[in-house]
């Protein structure tokens, strides 16, 4: 049997995947949610090993995709198949890495959770909607209230401010298919631009209008492509990543702090 493993990111549970439980109960797949007990590499590679990852598709979203990466990076055996939602290389902002999130508007938020954990979490789900996509904020609203303490939550950010994956990404198994919201203001388009020209073989699968989310707005859309890596099937929509974007400031759009900067 296959086996489905999906990881939230940051201030979510595995529960945010109830869609994509229900969607793919009824097949040969065996589906997976854990719960990070903590934001660690280390404890994804322990579980990881527990899994057949030869007959396992791994998905990572945002924080989440970044740990299985790292992850991947020290496995002895790879995946069927990987899916990196919204996953950045480095979440903030570098010297030569501009299509992050200012550093200051991320310690601003750590500071926020650290002492309101709920107003950290809203503002950041808020952000989580493309225009749009506004019917689905009840629903994320519910999504970001599990119960984290702040102290968790700072720990996610510290990880997000220090984690640049890009030396590691060579080892990184090939083959990865990318899925992102070409209107996600967390993690904007040019991330996923990036990461694909660092995995060997990826494939970028942009949905149209969807924000930092889209297998809860875009569920229908986001299944057929999660269908198809299932069933070891490539999308015809995807294709090899764009050359690198370039920065934000030249770009002229996203490079503003999307992240509540108080």
């Amino acid at each position: 049997m296959k086996t489905l493993l999906l990881l939230h990111g940051w201030g979510a549970a595995g529960t945010i995947w109830q869609r994509q439980v229900e969607a793919f109960s009824g097949s040969e797949a065996k589906v997976l949610t854990p719960t990070f007990p903590a934001w660690d590499a280390a404890w994804l590679a322990g579980f990881l090993q527990e899994l057949p990852l030869a007959e396992t598709v791994a998905v990572g979203w945002s924080l989440g995709g970044m740990l299985l990466l790292e992850a991947l990076s020290h496995a002895s055996s790879k995946p069927r198949g990987l899916v990196l939602v919204a996953t950045p290389v480095s979440f903030c902002q570098r010297p030569d890495h501009p299509w992050g999130q200012p550093r200051a508007a991320v310690r601003a938020l750590r500071k926020t959770v650290a002492l309101d954990p709920r107003r950290g979490l809203t503002d950041f789900a808020g952000r989580c909607l493309a225009a749009g996509e506004e019917n689905f904020r009840e629903t994320i609203l519910r999504e970001f209230q599990p119960g984290q303490s702040g102290a968790d939550l700072a720990a996610g950010l510290d990880y997000l401010l220090k984690a640049d994956l890009r030396p590691q990404l060579a080892q990184v198994p090939p083959g990865a298919t990318i899925i992102q919201g070409d209107r996600d203001a967390i993690v904007p388009l040019g991330q996923a631009e990036v990461l694909g020209q660092f995995l060997p073989k990826a494939q970028v699968v942009k949905i149209p209008g969807a924000g930092h989310a889209p297998f809860l707005t875009r569920e229908e859309e986001f299944n057929k492509i999660l269908q198809g890596v299932v069933e070891g099937k490539r999308r015809e929509r995807g294709s090899p990543p764009s050359p690198l974007p370039p920065p934000l400031s030249e770009a002229g759009k996203g490079g503003a702090s999307t992240i509540p900067a108080s």
